[in-house]
């Protein structure tokens, strides 16, 4: 720590060295950049409710939510379940073609695969949608008192309250259009940005829209967007990073004799994935 404000604030009242080790040491650590930022989501929707409130309020009017019966966003959520069926039955396919036809999908690593299959299914899938929507019983805003329904309101976390199951927190559609960042991870660098960008816009779209219906109050979105992306940073990093090469080729072997062929012989190595490698996808 230093004495001297002006250097720990910086020039001109900026972030002094400080403060920009701090930010680089987060940015070098998403898992733990994703963790903080689950807690002070958390700790502010907890503290302040009335943002929640707020929020759902800005489309709440005497007709109810008008926009849950919009053709276009009607369209838009439709929409983005299409996309994550189509997500999860690619996953498959590939999966199954790199057991009977690996030649036909060499450029697609298995190792890429096996980091989006495991990420959609443990983020969107069993965290968010098997755990926390089941046994979270926050209702819905559409459900509460405050918004024509019968239920009072729930906080964020709280295990309580008259929902039995599909419950709002947190949002499984926002966490499930948050997972496409995932994928921005294994695209060729050339694309990364461009995807990552896509992938957010996406995500906010689809969140803003179960906010409009009525369906998830904004802490159910922006709780299961950190809670997902903490998963797939750590899924990235144990599965792209540090999986042993000779781990997946002993899964590229079982593959192989799962689809009925000779496992091609593979010089084994017991390290860890290099750091340096960005597989992508084509």
């Amino acid at each position: 720590m230093t004495d001297d404000p002006a250097a720990a604030s910086g020039p001109r009242g900026g972030p002094g060295p400080d403060g920009r080790r701090a930010r680089r040491r987060l940015a070098d650590r998403p898992v733990l950049a994703c963790l903080a930022a689950t807690l002070v989501v958390s700790l502010v929707f907890l503290a302040l409710p009335q943002l929640d409130r707020a929020a759902t309020g800005l489309f709440y009017g005497p007709d109810g939510f008008a926009a849950a019966t919009d053709p276009w966003l009607v369209g838009l959520r439709l929409a983005g379940r299409i996309v994550t069926r189509i997500a999860i039955v690619g996953l498959v396919v590939l999966l199954i073609a790199k057991a009977l036809t690996p030649d036909r999908v060499a450029r697609v690593p298995l190792r890429a695969l096996l980091f989006l299959a495991a990420s959609l299914a443990v983020g969107p899938g069993l965290a968010v949608n098997l755990t926390l929507k089941q046994y979270w019983h926050r209702p819905r805003p559409a459900e509460t008192d405050l918004f024509g329904g019968d239920f009072p309101f729930g906080l964020p976390w709280m295990p309580t309250g008259g929902c039995v199951a599909d419950c709002s927190f947190p949002s499984a559609e926002a966490s499930a259009a948050i997972w496409w960042v995932a994928v921005a991870l294994v695209v060729p660098v050339r694309w990364r940005k461009v995807a990552t960008v896509a992938a957010l816009l996406w995500a906010t779209a689809i969140s803003l829209n179960r906010i409009a219906f009525g369906g998830h109050y904004l802490s159910d979105v922006l709780i299961a967007w950190c809670l997902t992306l903490t998963l797939v940073f750590l899924l990235r990093d144990l599965i792209l990073i540090r999986l042993p090469e000779a781990t997946v080729a002993r899964l590229e072997a079982g593959l192989a004799r799962l689809g009925g062929r000779r496992p091609a012989p593979t010089e084994h190595r017991s390290g860890p994935a290099r750091t340096d490698r960005e597989p992508p996808l084509p």
